[in-house]
């Protein structure tokens, strides 16, 4: 079977001949990434909480001190990031779901379902509950609000803890960019490829037929 060797003029014009095909096979490519994007997509809930974590002072406590215990509020802050997956907390939070809303969900996945990080320059701990469904994500930031505060009330002493704020917020699944890439990347590819490979093919075919006569 012979070589395929073309010049650039060659390329052009082959290219251009099989423009339908080329046309077809990417519009084709970007239907099946919407297909796939449209059974992938799924909105998710992230219900925040914030609470501040505070140590009290004495009001007599001047400025200074003031100024030096919140910098040690912030510090501390961090090691709190843990509460929301300690046992006590999520068998309260757990409890607390299921009395108030009727959502029972097993200690597993709820620890699978909060996120908790400490705030840059605040003595803030947020908590982020996330679920494809608004109600459950509200109610689980509920069920933490309760149960942390809770857990933390019990734990710390001299210490002021309070939410701040709440907040829900919906983000589509991201999935969608990568598909689309990878559809693109692939039906781009055929569809550059397959003047080629239809060539290859009647190529080998014609080179057959001389053989066999």
């Amino acid at each position: 079977m012979s070589k395929m060797n073309y010049r650039p003029k060659e390329r052009f014009i082959l290219a251009w001949r099989w423009l339908p095909l080329e046309i077809v096979i990417l519009i084709t490519s970007i239907l099946i990434g919407w297909g796939i994007n449209q059974w992938l997509f799924k909105p998710v809930y992230q219900a925040r909480v914030d609470l501040q974590i505070t140590r009290h002072l004495k009001r007599q406590a001047t400025s200074r001190q003031r100024q030096k215990q919140r910098r040690q509020d912030i510090d501390n802050v961090a090691q709190f990031a843990v509460m929301p997956h300690k046992r006590a907390v999520l068998v309260t939070a757990g409890s607390y779901a299921y009395t108030h809303d009727g959502i029972w969900q097993s200690v597993q996945d709820l620890s699978e379902s909060v996120q908790a990080v400490a705030l840059k320059q605040r003595p803030v701990l947020r908590l982020t509950p996330s679920s494809t469904s608004r109600a459950v994500a509200q109610a689980n930031a509920a069920a933490f609000n309760v149960a942390t505060k809770q857990e933390l009330r019990t734990t710390l002493t001299h210490y002021q803890v309070k939410t701040i704020s709440t907040k829900v917020t919906r983000t589509d699944n991201v999935m969608w960019m990568t598909v689309w890439k990878i559809v693109l990347i692939i039906g781009g590819s055929l569809a550059i490829l397959s003047p080629y490979l239809v060539g290859y093919v009647r190529r080998g075919e014609r080179d057959e037929d001389q053989t066999a006569y």
